[in-house]
């Protein structure tokens, strides 16, 4: 037993450690109109979003512990998560991320491969309660996203007894990550396939590929909530005549106009986070997950003797 739980610790710092991994990396790569280490934005500093990265590992790593041991509970960490950079000094940088990568935290050592992983965050997603959605709600309510405020029929600061599938099926209809959640991460398999297309000269490319190219093709959602859909459309626009490969100028380009209108499309930077957040699980699957999962079931089927 104590050598099944060191195992099952090591695998969930190992989960840990890639899906922090797939954020650096995010952050890292150019991405026109985000914070990274070539710029801060007005209202996000390289340096906060680096914090941000390193205090979700350990929720990650509790997540991960969280399924094993059958704690039914995901999204009370965004609170204590909010709370703990505050009190570190920062805002958390990562809301968006974190909604679509603690899912994946919580479900990838019950798989193997990200086939089944893509089955299996859909059918959590479809099982998480009222409790889930609250935690979700408070959360905003203490970011103070009141660029997120009002639906046609809804508010979200005013919702009362509804579960998360529901909230983020309320919510997809002009947010990009909850309709990417309430469809089974659909567009963060896209931007995942983008990336292993390897058009590009090399990984970094691929993933600036993949930035625009989900960019293009779905308008931002973080800037139409702010400026409107037809800025977001906008920019849509102008991606889909930069290159198959983006150069360096068309980037820079790019990354001008949105800074002088102080648009971000961060939206589309966590969809790229969590793409990433697959890549690096399906090595990882690749190589250990025969390993561990026969491990795991021989350990079953002695406690079972």
């Amino acid at each position: 037993m104590i050598e099944k739980l060191e195992v099952i610790l090591n695998l969930c710092n190992n989960i840990a450690f890639l899906l922090s991994q797939a954020s650096i990396m995010e952050s890292y790569v150019f991405k026109p109109g985000n914070a990274s280490r070539f710029q801060d934005l007005n209202n996000v500093k390289y340096i906060d979003v680096i914090k941000s990265i390193i205090l979700s590992t350990n929720y990650y790593k509790e997540l991960c512990i969280r399924n094993y041991l059958k704690i039914r509970r995901i999204y009370d960490t965004i609170l204590n998560i909010i709370d703990q950079a505050r009190k570190l000094g920062f805002e958390y940088q990562l809301f968006g991320t974190y909604l679509l990568l603690a899912p994946i935290a919580y479900v990838a050592l019950t798989v193997n491969n990200i086939f089944d992983l893509k089955k299996t965050i859909g059918n959590t997603i479809k099982s998480l309660n009222n409790e889930e959605a609250k935690w979700f709600l408070d959360a905003l309510k203490r970011l103070n996203l009141s660029y997120l405020g009002k639906l046609s029929f809804m508010d979200y600061r005013d919702i009362n007894n509804i579960d998360f599938i529901t909230l983020m099926k309320f919510s997809s209809n002009y947010d990009i990550v909850a309709l990417n959640i309430v469809n089974e991460y659909f567009i963060t398999f896209e931007a995942y396939n983008i990336i292993k297309e390897n058009l590009c000269d090399n990984f970094e490319k691929n993933v600036q590929r993949a930035f625009i190219k989900i960019l293009s093709k779905y308008p931002d959602t973080l800037i139409s909530k702010k400026y409107g859909v037809y800025i977001s459309l906008k920019v849509s626009k102008i991606a889909r005549s930069i290159s198959e490969c983006p150069s360096e100028q068309e980037l820079n380009m790019l990354n001008k106009f949105l800074l002088q209108n102080n648009l971000n499309p961060g939206s589309t930077a966590d969809l790229i986070a969590s793409s990433l957040a697959i890549y690096y699980l399906d090595e990882w699957y690749k190589k250990n997950g025969i390993n561990w999962r026969t491990f795991l079931q021989h350990e079953c089927d002695r406690s079972a003797e």
